[in-house]
């Protein structure tokens, strides 16, 4: 039997359910309840500033996501993008070709290493990555109540306001 490499044995040990009546019973099923609902709190506030912020901009998250890190790190490799976003680099280049065709980025191919692909923002996406990145904030900031939260965890927040969602 071949060993899990380290990087993979944290989630092949959330895969594998723990042995009944054994020390780890709360790390097989109760741990994987604990990552779906991290993942449905993620998916939930994500869909949320779509919906609240992102869709008036005509911009999924991913989009958005391309655009920020582009603003960010300008100029900045594709696959880099793709990396730093946690989403396929052929995601990238569908998201980066609608921010281009509407103005918001520019493509570059360095003279070195033809098989490279930089982007970088203009002006123009430069400041709609301002506009939204404040909108974003004072969106969550509402959606997580952080006046009256004052000292509570925002993914226990989430977590809360998922709940009253779904009842």
């Amino acid at each position: 039997m071949s060993e899990i490499p380290s990087s993979a044995a944290g989630i092949a040990e959330l895969a594998m359910p723990a042995a009944p009546g054994g020390a780890g019973d709360d790390v097989g099923p109760g741990q994987m309840d604990r990552l779906a609902q991290m993942c449905r709190t993620a998916n939930f506030a994500r869909r949320h500033l779509e919906a609240a912020v992102l869709y008036e901009a005509n911009l999924t998250w991913t989009s958005y996501d391309v655009l920020h890190l582009t603003v960010m790190h300008r100029p900045i490799d594709t696959g880099v993008v793709a990396a730093l976003a946690h989403v396929s680099k052929g995601s990238v280049t569908r998201s980066a070709a609608a921010l281009i065709r509407r103005g918001l980025l520019r493509r570059s191919v360095p003279t070195k290493d033809r098989r490279r692909s930089l982007l970088a923002p203009t002006a123009a996406g430069w400041a709609l990555n301002q506009q939204l990145r404040s909108q974003l904030i004072a969106e969550l900031d509402t959606l997580l109540d952080t006046q009256t939260g004052a000292g509570r965890h925002d993914v226990a927040v989430l977590r809360q306001l998922i709940t009253a969602h779904q009842q």
